[in-house]
């Protein structure tokens, strides 16, 4: 739905379609010129007459044409990768918000059971107060709470609602018909990353990055168009020939023949030095350009790779005390509560440290999410197509290795 909303991803495609334009206009041949002239001259009562019909074609001896065509075949591959990576950066951002939106969706739920949670306890509160079984104190404070989760549920309300715009942003066709999705959100969260070397990442991103393609495939073209302008400094002849009728005086009739011709620029005021100069300072620096490139997704993958790392070991710590044992431990809590064996004070530590755990387990779960779609799109691949081609040659090697 974000692919075919994206006015981003539109502009890239157009940008693409521009390219291919271009490439197919570098491919032309000039066009001849055609020409007609006449000539006429009289004197002591004579009359010579000259009437010329040509046509003229400038030919490019020295590979202009080729250069221009492969420079502009470089700028349609590079706008290409430019398109998918703009589309990566559409999947990543699309990945995120859903993140966000999930993570907020169980944050507004845990904070609507603790406030439902202070609600039934506010009930049993008035019935002990009225026995006499608790203090007026430990009942305020019970208000107190009660009043400061249920703020928190309002927050959450917000931040859930802020969530789902971001994400409907991304799938509005325009913007006067953004509207706030209002759907269940499910996702699957995978039970492990797969184990792969930063070599491996680092080489499918050089390998995949749309960015460092369009940053060796400008280079390439910058280069292709510094060659062009060197080759300009090749004269470009035209060819002409035609048709020619003459009437001369004393001769009877008209005279019939043809006319031909070739000519040749100078080279004498512009020997395009200042072109050639300029096209080899703008080659250096888009090789430059690209090794910056190279540097930049270097320190990104290592940096990604790290950070869905340290989130992973996060997640493995955490995962096993929450969910359904979590949720008995607080259920059991507010019965123990409800039946007065223990104090408002160890419940209110129950609750407090079962919404806490349970929203930072779930901010947890969005951040992995994210940190694994940073790694992807980083590397712009999948982390399990990476790890299956990886087992691939593994198992390739071990079969060569036994015949």
């Amino acid at each position: 739905m974000a692919r075919l909303s994206s006015t981003e991803l539109r502009a890239a495609h157009e940008a693409v379609e521009a390219a291919r334009g271009r490439e197919v206009q570098a491919a032309a041949f000039s066009n001849p010129a055609l020409s007609y002239s006449t000539e006429q001259t009289s004197g002591s009562g004579q009359t010579n007459r000259q009437q010329v019909a040509g046509i003229e074609q400038r030919i490019e001896i020295g590979g202009q044409r080729g250069a221009r065509r492969a420079a502009a075949t470089f700028r349609r591959r590079a706008a290409e990768a430019t398109a998918s990576g703009v589309q990566a950066s559409l999947d990543f951002e699309v990945a995120r918000a859903y993140a966000q939106a999930v993570a907020a969706d169980r944050r507004a739920a845990l904070a609507r059971q603790a406030s439902a949670a202070f609600t039934e306890a506010g009930r049993v509160s008035q019935r002990r107060l009225a026995a006499g079984d608790i203090s007026v104190y430990a009942d305020r404070r019970l208000k107190l709470e009660a009043a400061r989760y249920g703020a928190l549920e309002a927050d959450a309300n917000l931040t859930r609602r802020s969530a789902r715009i971001t994400l409907s942003s991304l799938l509005a066709a325009s913007p006067d018909s953004l509207r706030v999705i209002d759907v269940v959100l499910t996702d699957s969260i995978p039970t492990a990353i797969p184990r792969l070397a930063a070599e491996q990442l680092l080489a499918a991103a050089l390998r995949n990055r749309a960015d460092y393609q369009s940053a060796s495939l400008e280079a390439e073209a910058v280069t292709a168009e510094a060659r062009l302008a060197s080759l300009e400094r090749i004269p470009t002849p035209s060819l002409s020939g035609g048709f020619k009728t003459e009437e001369s005086a004393g001769v009877s009739g008209k005279l019939n023949g043809f006319a031909a011709g070739v000519s040749f620029p100078i080279p004498l005021f512009d020997r395009r030095k200042g072109a050639i100069q300029a096209a080899s300072a703008d080659a250096r620096r888009a090789s430059a350009e690209t090794e910056t490139v190279r540097r930049k997704i270097v320190r990104e993958v290592l940096e990604a790779h790290d950070a869905l790392s340290a989130v992973e070991q996060q997640r493995t710590l955490l995962a096993p005390q929450l969910g359904a044992p979590a949720a008995a431990a607080i259920r059991s809590a507010q019965v123990a509560y409800a039946e007065g064996e223990i104090t408002l004070l160890e419940w209110l530590d129950a609750v407090r440290a079962y919404h806490e755990a349970e929203s930072a387990y779930a901010n947890l779960i969005a951040e992995f999410l994210i940190r694994r779609a940073t790694l992807e799109r980083v590397v712009s691949a999948p982390l399990a197509t990476l790890a299956a081609t990886r087992s691939m040659r593994v198992n390739d090697d071990l079969a060569m290795e036994k015949e």
